[in-house]
């Protein structure tokens, strides 16, 4: 068995034969015992360094002051109320006046043995070698000539010209605390060994793990030298986007590899730590480049309110479903026209909902290429291996036949739909009904389905934005523009806005990189929507001095002209729906 490592601090020399005496009698310690009272005994423990002791032992205010000046468990030597009574006895014999002082320690036990035995001493608590020397003075005035005291005290007496008797422990006193040091000894190197073993699993553990203190201190890690810099960096900037009960987690992507950090936050003893786990794998294509890449919600609620849609609030007209379609975990359809921000609010949708601390893979079909394609379908690695994420996945229509049922294979087969939140977009076809692909999701996966409405459906609002997205310009390219003249404003509400928000904010763009003056004038608002119609050249034999309404009519009739009255074929032609061509049919007949 091996011996528990101690260092005995003994205020006098009897002390130290006493310890000594004590641990001679046990086979289960091995002490180091130096003589020093108060602030010398605190500095013997604090240079000691030959061994770390497991525990010190001393007495009194020395064994206070140790406690202060090291991070070794100290236990105190107690003065028994035998140890006291003992004193008392031998001052019995001492016919003239005489009190007790000393530490609390002392005189606790003091003041509970005389009530006890009704015996009528003078006590004094101290608790400084300041504090005894004042008490001695005012003894000697009162005409006392001795004290019961501890070895501060009694050292102080002498030079006063007191007579004293020092408090001594006696054996079992000795023997006490030998039993308490060996019991505290014992117990923290359970607690080191739980540490150890601890360390022991952690070093063998495949994963690095990083441990982060409140103050982003690292307090605990293993396997940090595999860490590149930007993985350690991610880490600390997303120390305080860890929620508590709850697992958060980020990938990222360097040097070929793909990192993916699991973050937990927990409060141990009143304090917070934030545990990373590190895994990574190799990533056999640069995912971004080939149509997969992963968000973070950070990264998609940054990328939503920086957008056209978060700075305008133009998905405000959706109310409260955005929040209600967020909190279900449900698989989703996105359905709208191009231009309808689809992308951007299945992003509001993920950092609104209940997997919002797990990353959510983008699936672009339109740029998935052979080998990103099979390493979607094939690899262990790929998204669709995950569970608990949100997946999203657009552009379908992009996908051959034979992709798109293989797609819709994989998610069956594999139960994606129950294993992660699945987002889907589509848009509505040339005649401005949903496309079969999407029927397909629909009711392959029992989908909800979320439309979005064109921006001719919304034209009331075309001042707003105008006015949101202005101001947003105006900070980011340093122009002072207010507005638009009304004439440009009835322009931009007369035109049909086949590219929707999108065509809107790139001419808000072009008008606002080109004005010359704090309004927007009425006539490059024409010159813009001119160059935005369908087939018709800037200079054509149209009247162009009337209402951009009139204009879209002519358009119209020379369109359906030309298709022979195929309304589906002139909807497709102009960019717009059946129900938007019926709209304006009506308007002819007017």
């Amino acid at each position: 068995m091996n011996k528990i490592r101690m260092l005995g601090i003994a205020p006098y020399e009897g002390m130290k034969h006493l310890i000594q005496q004590a641990v001679d009698k046990r086979d289960d310690v091995e002490i180091d015992i130096f003589i020093g009272d108060m602030e010398a005994g605190a500095a013997i423990a604090a240079r000691y360094s030959e061994r770390e002791p497991e525990v010190i032992i001393s007495r009194g205010g020395t064994a206070e002051l140790i406690r202060d000046t090291t991070s070794f468990p100290v236990v105190e030597i107690q003065l028994s109320v035998y140890d006291i009574f003992r004193s008392i006895k031998l001052a019995e014999n001492y016919t003239n006046k005489y009190a007790l002082v000393g530490f609390p320690a002392i005189t606790r036990n003091a003041h509970f043995l005389c009530d006890m035995l009704q015996y009528h001493i003078d006590i004094y608590t101290i608790h400084n070698k300041a504090e005894a020397a004042d008490i001695l003075q005012k003894l000697l005035s009162e005409g006392c000539h001795m004290v019961l005291c501890d070895m501060i005290t009694n050292s102080l007496a002498q030079q006063y010209g007191l007579a004293s008797i020092l408090i001594t422990s006696g054996t079992e006193s000795v023997e006490a605390a030998l039993d308490a040091a060996i019991q505290i000894a014992q117990f923290h190197q359970s607690l080191r060994s739980e540490l150890s073993f601890s360390r022991l699993i952690l070093e063998n553990h495949p994963w690095p793990v990083v441990v982060f203190d409140s103050a982003g201190k690292i307090v605990l890690y293993t396997k940090v030298s595999e860490l590149p810099a930007p993985v350690m960096e991610a880490m600390k900037v997303n120390m305080d986007t860890v929620p508590e009960h709850m697992e958060k987690k980020i990938y990222i992507e360097h040097a070929g590899l793909l990192y993916a950090l699991l973050g937990y936050r927990k409060i141990f003893e009143g304090k917070v730590f934030i545990i990373f786990y590190v895994n990574h794998r190799k990533v056999p294509l640069a995912l971004t480049k080939n149509g997969i890449r992963y968000l973070s919600r950070e990264e998609a609620y940054d990328g939503f309110f920086s957008s056209f849609y978060g700075i305008t609030h133009s998905t405000a007209n959706l109310g409260m479903s955005i929040d209600t379609y967020a909190q279900n975990n449900a698989p989703l359809v996105i359905l709208g026209e191009s231009g309808t921000g689809k992308e951007a609010l299945a992003r509001l949708i993920f950092t609104k909902s209940r997997l919002r601390n797990k990353p959510m893979a983008v699936i672009d079909c339109a740029r998935v290429n052979e080998r990103s394609w099979t390493f979607l379908t094939e690899h262990n690695n790929s998204p669709l291996s995950d569970t608990g994420t949100t997946i999203y996945i657009h552009h379908l229509d992009d996908l051959s036949d034979t992709q798109f049922d293989e797609l819709i294979s994989i998610v069956t087969d594999l139960n994606l739909t129950s294993k992660n939140r699945m987002i889907f977009t589509f848009r509505y076809n040339a005649s401005g009904n949903i496309p079969a692909r999407c029927r397909k999701v629909l009711d392959a996966f029992s989908c909800l389905l979320l439309e979005i409405d064109p921006l001719r459906l919304h034209l009331d609002e075309i001042p707003n934005l105008a006015s949101l997205y202005i101001s947003s310009l105006n900070l980011h390219l340093a122009k002072e523009v207010v507005g638009i003249e009304p004439e440009g404003i009835r322009q931009l509400q007369a035109y049909s806005w086949p590219g929707n928000f999108d065509q809107f904010q790139r001419i808000m763009n072009e008008l606002v990189s080109t004005a010359d003056s704090p309004y927007i004038k009425a006539e490059a608002v024409n010159r813009l929507i001119r160059r935005e119609l369908p087939g018709v050249p800037v200079a054509s034999s149209l009247n162009l001095n009337r209402t951009l309404e009139e204009i879209n009519l002519d358009i119209l009739k020379q369109v359906l002209s030309e298709e022979k009255n195929n309304q589906s074929a002139a909807a497709k032609r102009l960019g717009i729906s059946r129900t938007t061509l019926w709209r304006m049919m009506q308007k002819l007949e007017e």
